[in-house]
């Protein structure tokens, strides 16, 4: 009885002494050695015991005595442990100019903090550095601002007031500078600058442009204004007339020593509780308008924690950033605040310069302009210090740093660059003769050229040909994923519209006689059909996953790019590329087995030349295919892209249709057909009719030879036909054969070609009866059966 009671009792004593305490780990950095961060961990775990909460708060502060990371190198570290998901640390203190970058990796602080608690930050500036995707991602902890700091000792010395203009500042400076070198004070800092190589530079110049906007209310001014231009000439001024291009250049450190000797008269500098000098806001261009780089770090909480984690950290989140602790920092640890109603405490503000905290105009750095925020930031000092420490002039600075975010498009405006106009005078040169070239097909006279095929579907190769040749001007203007998508409905459609009619020639010319060629000469909008229904169904599946528009650079300039990312889409764009291929091998193969054919040698010819410039194309085409969208060239990568479709519709305009016009153009004189030729090839054909028994043709259809050579001699026996014949080799099928080609060839010899001059209109309405709706080989298939 007594060792389940002991039992009992031990399990009692192990659960009490069980240390049942949450551990908050939280990580920062600092530049300086202050003991800031440890006091932030001191305060929550005095009020979690006050308070019997079972968290414990611990932090690890990198700073320069314990680590190399500092600065850029703990935004790496910072970045490579969010990247990872690592659950290695809680709570995050990190520089407000990357919640953009960060953002994504924490934790939705609205839905772990009451709402008036957010409440108490929503006038303040920094809170728009809190924000990602519209919700609240952080707080702030700790707010920087850059004062202008003066030494008592020389502006009474020389009778000095504290400027409030930059004009005032520089006359002053440049007083007293000339004063303390006659007294032989040669390490005299009249005014230090800050435009570093580092971020502070851009803090720097930031806060200097913003200061010369022309009102208190007015935003930042557009980079290329005329109130920035002013801005780079003060700078220059300064820099020539009270201090040096080396002496702006330098770092904090140097700023800080000429703190620690007092020979200073102005000095731009962080806020700092340490330093024993008076300070005021920055001056402006003009009076009460002044610019402060908005600098300091928010809070946020790792998503990747456990869920107790989240709660927990979000507590000590909430007592760090509290109105009463934010006071405590700034009464007794001297640092900023960001809740703007403290700053109108009259207990706190009693010790403290609360009136030139207040009248700060603060800037946030351009974090969003960017998705690399570090790499625009480097961009952006550079090319102003190439006005400020090189020869460059303002506006070519200026324009460079325009060009790092703004987006170019391509226009026929020639100021930016000759391609959209060049396209736009191509395809005006192209379209207006191909329109034109249709009006040979509604003339009579001019028929007996244009007979290799139906009248439709010589527009339908014309038509397919100005689809493609427009389809470039699309990427005239703001590009948009329809846009995209519509410029590969234009080059799918257009080029299956310029195909599609020479395969229905070639299946109905097949050089021997078979059904499929007898039932395709009669429905030709059939075959078409087909063809047109696998670009539909592959145009909307694509429509499935849109295009995204990316953003790519060329020579220094942003244009938009439209990027398939989806993998599902690039699989049907892949497809939609396979299936051309295939189609072009196709019709290498009918190309070769017609190519001895008489009546249609020259337009196979011409064919045969078309799909040489074809296959070049589709090289190109698969060779753009295949470089990387990060690695293109725009410019080069579009203008190829553009002027290889439009060559692939030109020459096979050119080779299927336009040499016919150009041959109706040059021709001198147009043969005319007696009556007597029409009757001979009437009654050849009639003739032929009667030598042929319709039975035993639909019996040749049927059967299957079986004398047949192999697939191969097969091949080879049409390819050296001369005329359309029957599988067999009797002679009259022969000759049936030859008569059919006659007449499908579109009476393309020499004395046929007469056919269509000026005659009777009796002689037209028998060529009329012969060739009438599908064609003159519809006609003879029909007779034939």
């Amino acid at each position: 009885m007594l060792l389940p009671h002991l039992l009992s009792l031990l399990i009692l004593i192990f659960i009490t002494n069980v240390n049942s305490t949450i551990t908050i780990n939280g990580i920062t950095n600092t530049c300086y050695n202050d003991d800031l961060y440890t006091r932030y961990a001191k305060e929550f775990n005095e009020y979690a015991k006050q308070n019997n909460l079972d968290i414990e708060f611990e932090i690890n502060v990198f700073t320069k005595d314990n680590s190399t990371v500092v600065v850029t190198e703990y935004e790496t570290v910072i970045e490579s442990l969010l990247e990872k998901k690592s659950n290695r640390y809680d709570l995050f203190f990190y520089d407000n100019i990357f919640t953009f970058k960060y953002g994504s990796h924490y934790l939705n602080l609205e839905n772990y903090l009451p709402p008036e608690h957010f409440k108490i930050y929503e006038e303040a500036q920094i809170a728009r550095t809190c924000y990602y995707n519209k919700k609240w991602v952080a707080l702030p902890i700790k707010t920087d601002v850059t004062v202008l700091y003066y030494n008592d000792k020389y502006l009474q010395k020389y009778n000095i007031t504290i400027p409030k203009t930059w004009d005032e500042l520089l006359k002053s400076a440049k007083y007293a500078l000339e004063q303390e070198k006659k007294e032989g004070n040669t390490e005299f800092m009249a005014y230090n600058g800050l435009f570093t190589r580092t971020e502070m530079g851009m803090c720097s110049l930031y806060e200097f442009i913003y200061s010369f906007r022309n009102s208190i209310d007015a935003p930042f001014p557009d980079i290329q204004s005329q109130e920035v231009v002013d801005s780079l000439e003060m700078m220059n001024k300064l820099k020539t007339e009270v201090s040096s291009a080396e002496v702006f250049q330098k770092l904090e450190e140097y700023t800080e020593e000429y703190f620690d000797t007092g020979n200073f008269l102005f000095q731009k500098f962080w806020y700092c509780p340490w330093l024993n000098y008076n300070f005021t806001i920055l001056p402006g261009n003009i009076e009460n308008v002044s610019g402060s780089a908005l600098g300091g770090y928010n809070l946020g909480i790792n998503k990747y924690i456990s869920e107790e984690k989240k709660n927990a950290t979000a507590q000590v989140l909430k007592f760090l950033t509290s109105i009463p602790m934010q006071k405590k920092l700034l009464q007794e640890y001297r640092f900023l605040t960001s809740i703007p109603e403290i700053y109108e405490d009259e207990e706190i503000c009693a010790t403290f310069n609360c009136d030139a905290l207040r009248r700060v105009q603060l800037i946030e750095r351009p974090t969003t302009k960017s998705n690399d925020y570090s790499d625009y930031s480097e961009k952006f000092r550079n090319y102003i210090y190439d006005f400020l420490y090189g020869d460059k002039s303002s506006k070519y600075v200026l324009e460079k740093i325009d060009d790092l975010t703004k987006i170019h498009y391509i226009t026929l405006n020639n100021k930016d660059t000759s391609m959209g106009l060049s396209f736009f005078i191509i395809a005006l040169v192209c379209l207006i003769p191909i329109l034109i070239s249709i009006i040979p097909l509604f003339i009579e006279k001019y028929k007996g050229y244009l007979t290799f095929l139906p009248t439709d579907f010589w527009i339908l190769i014309i038509l397919g040909t100005c689809i493609m040749i427009g389809s470039p001007l699309l990427e005239l203007g703001k590009l948009s994923p329809f846009k995209c998508h519509f410029n590969v409905i234009l080059i799918t459609f257009g080029c299956t519209l310029n195909i599609i009619p020479v395969f229905f020639r070639f299946v109905v010319n097949f050089p021997e006689i078979n059904r499929v060629s007898l039932k395709i000469s009669k429905h030709r909008y059939k075959f078409l059909l087909p063809f047109l229904f696998i670009d539909v169904l592959t145009n909307l599946s694509l429509l499935i996953t849109p295009y995204k528009i990316i953003n790519n650079s060329f020579e220094e300039k942003l244009y938009n790019v439209c990027e398939m990312e989806n993998q599902f889409g690039k699989f049907i764009l892949n497809v939609m590329f396979i299936y051309r291929i295939f189609l072009g091998l196709f019709a290498v193969f009918f190309l070769f087995i017609e190519w001895s054919i008489e009546n249609t040698h020259k337009e196979i010819k011409l064919i045969s030349s078309a799909i040489t410039v074809d296959a070049v194309c589709f090289v190109i085409f698969l060779i753009l295919k295949l470089i990387d969208t990060k690695h293109k060239l725009f410019m080069a990568y579009n203008f190829i892209f553009g002027l290889v479709v439009i060559i692939f519709a030109l020459t096979n305009y050119i080779f299927l249709y336009g040499m016919k016009v150009i041959e109706i153009l040059i021709s001198n004189k147009i043969k005319t057909m007696d009556d007597s030729d029409v009757k001979l090839y009437m009654g050849q054909f009639a003739s032929s009719r009667k030598t042929i028994d319709s039975s035993l043709v639909i019996s040749k259809l049927s059967s299957s030879n079986n004398n047949s050579t192999s697939t191969l001699n097969k091949i080879l026996n049409y390819h050296y036909k001369k005329s359309i014949s029957d599988s067999n080799s009797n002679p009259s099928l022969s000759n049936q054969g030859s008569v059919y080609n006659s007449f499908s060839s579109g009476i393309n010899t020499s004395g046929l070609q007469s056919s269509t001059a000026q005659q009777s209109t009796g002689m037209h309405s028998k060529l009329n009866e012969s060739f009438s709706c599908t064609g003159s080989n519809d006609a003879v298939y029909r007779d034939r059966l």
